[in-house]
């Protein structure tokens, strides 16, 4: 680079000669590098970077908990979830499009948007969510017409990965989405959105206690003003008499594949204003990349917003609606979604004993023996998986979790053991690589703290706490 880009705030200088030729020097190589970035294939680094990125928040989130089912289950969802923006992609015109297999890890796909309309640009954020959604959706029906655990199990996968997707944070598809179609009409707005989209992220990493999620966050919130720069600069650039000139031609020559040169260096002008020095040659060129996108970039129109929002709503309502479909079916097919009663046998001993059976569709699901004086749960609990093995097993003492609680996976081994001392959680070990590893309750994910939270307020049958 020219000596002229340390004055001005590291603008190019305006001058004749020697000066003019060092400015006209820089422009080239801005605009060389520029051609650069956009004829070179896209590293896929960044993609591995983003999918490694997202699998340690899913493993925060607990949901690796499932062992290696889990995970293949979980590759399977992200490459669905991955495939859906593939399809959009090659279907609206992008460049470059390309599926990344990472072993052991899944997909990720990447694709440069070149002079794609808006609307298109939102159909492609949407298509990677709307077919998991769709499938999860699918698969709770199913559950609830067969009964089996592992079609609710895949569902609850699907969809909590994809519907967590179409939230409204940045990197999400939810986020993305939103800005496309609403928020990028103002630079003010724009900022709004993304303040409180980044302050959202970091309650909801906090809640979650994903800190992965709050630290995405943060950073978030630390680069709001690089877009605001950006908006500004594109508001400025259009007012520029090259800009006008421009748009008053021939609109249909003008494209955000290419830059003109007259209105490329109004735009170079501006990025060293608003970003002074140092700064590389390499972000000059990404910056004005994206103020040429935004001063192109069209909104969609009044109806083809409408309905892309109506889509992006019906995304989150759909699992609702198969919730309360997957018991109407059950209560047709199996005469009842979820069945409990409180039962009276006699014991061994000859007296009364009390137990509480739950039934899932039709099918004994848990057993739990109450005291028939406190009416509070005492003694054994069992989780069946099917009529012949059981998944699950404890005791209760008092209304409050004691002793050990087991897992067992579907040949019948245990694989979790947590340990209780009357109601109070003590520790537990898992099974990982036939090793056990044990763990406190701070190494425990969100979900698995939740849950055991949930389970120590049951303490009396589900009868007399309605």
């Amino acid at each position: 680079m020219t000596d002229d880009y340390a004055e001005n705030s590291g603008a190019p200088t305006e001058g004749t000669g020697q000066e003019e030729q060092g400015n006209e020097q820089a422009y080239e190589e801005v605009f060389a590098e520029i051609e650069r970035q956009r004829t070179q294939q896209k590293s896929w680094v960044t993609n591995i970077i983003i999918l490694a990125f997202s699998l340690l928040i899913f493993f925060q989130l607990g949901l690796f908990s499932w062992g290696f089912s889990g995970v293949v289950t979980l590759i399977g969802v992200l490459l669905i979830h991955e495939m859906g923006h593939l399809f959009g992609m090659r279907l609206f015109g992008y460049k470059n499009v390309q599926m990344f297999f990472i072993p052991f890890f899944g997909a990720a796909v990447s694709g440069e948007k070149r002079d794609v309309t808006a609307y298109k640009e939102a159909i492609v954020s949407l298509l990677g969510p709307a077919p998991g959604v769709i499938v999860g959706c699918v698969l709770m029906v199913m559950f609830a017409a067969s009964g089996r655990k592992d079609y609710l199990n895949l569902a609850n996968m699907f969809l909590f990965i994809n519907v967590f997707n179409l939230l409204p944070f940045y990197p999400l598809d939810g986020g993305r989405f939103l800005y496309t179609v609403l928020f990028s009409r103002n630079r003010y707005l724009e900022l709004c959105f993304r303040i409180f989209a980044a302050l959202a992220l970091v309650l909801v990493g906090y809640a979650l206690g994903a800190w992965l999620l709050a630290i995405l966050g943060l950073i978030n919130l630390w680069a709001v003003k690089i877009p605001f720069k950006l908006a500004t600069a594109a508001k400025e650039v259009k007012q520029t008499e090259a800009c006008r000139n421009l748009f008053a031609g021939d609109r249909t020559e003008i494209n955000s594949e290419t830059i003109p040169r007259s209105v490329g260096k109004e735009i170079i002008d501006k990025v060293y204003e608003r970003f002074p020095l140092p700064i590389g040659i390499n972000i000059i060129a990404g910056h004005t990349k994206q103020i040429w996108e935004r001063i192109c970039f069209r909104p969609g129109g009044v109806f083809s917003t409408a309905g892309l929002l109506i889509v992006y709503f019906f995304l989150f309502l759909l699992p609702l609606a198969a919730l309360a479909g997957s018991m109407i079916v059950s209560a047709v097919e199996q005469k009842g979604f979820v069945e409990t009663k409180v039962v009276e046998y006699q014991k061994p001993d000859g007296s009364k004993g009390v137990k509480e059976q739950s039934y899932l569709n039709g099918k004994l699901y848990t057993e739990i023996e109450v005291d028939p004086e406190s009416y509070l749960y005492h003694g054994k609990e069992i989780t069946y998986a099917d009529t012949n093995s059981i998944s699950g097993e404890g005791t209760w003492s008092e209304g409050k979790l004691n002793g050990e609680w087991k897992v067992y996976d579907s040949k019948g081994e245990v694989v979790r053991v947590t340990m209780y001392d009357k109601g109070n959680f003590v520790s537990r070990k898992v099974k990982v690589n036939g090793e056990w590893v044990e763990k406190k309750w701070e190494d425990l994910s969100f979900i698995s703290r939740w849950r055991i939270k949930r389970y120590q307020a049951k303490g009396e049958p589900a009868i007399k706490r309605k």
